[in-house]
């Protein structure tokens, strides 16, 4: 479906494809609601052409306060957080996954450094 601003809209993770948005009366949304796991609760920015959606992995060592100094450097670079998701390995590594929103695109490779300097941080991309 193709919402506009204004129509009622939630958001879907696909696989290898990031988020994708889609109004809640579209002939999908029953299918896709019945997964919750895939469903986040976005809304229209104020200024919706603006902002743009974000989704980021963080490959790290894991460590204690890892995901406070990231999502510290990730807001203190003007982003909104939607939603975070951390996974650590046996081998002590964590695999932090970001959804967040920004309005400048090219700012984003500026916050994708600011998250590599991060202590143990080993590798930030945009999935």
């Amino acid at each position: 479906c193709t919402p506009v601003p204004g129509d009622d809209i939630f958001g879907f993770v696909t696989r290898g494809s990031g988020v994708s948005v889609h109004r809640r009366d579209c002939t999908n949304a029953v299918e896709l609601l019945a997964q919750p796991e895939k469903v986040l609760e976005v809304e229209w920015a104020p200024t919706s052409g603006s902002m743009f959606l974000v989704q980021l992995a963080v490959e790290s060592l894991d460590r204690s306060r890892l995901l406070s100094d990231v999502t510290r450097v990730l807001s203190d670079n003007g982003v909104n957080i939607l939603s975070a998701t951390v996974h650590t390995s046996r081998q002590r590594t964590a695999t932090l996954r970001f959804t967040f929103e920004m309005g400048e695109p090219e700012h984003l490779n500026h916050v994708i450094n600011a998250v590599q300097r991060v202590d143990g941080v080993f590798d930030a991309h945009r999935i």
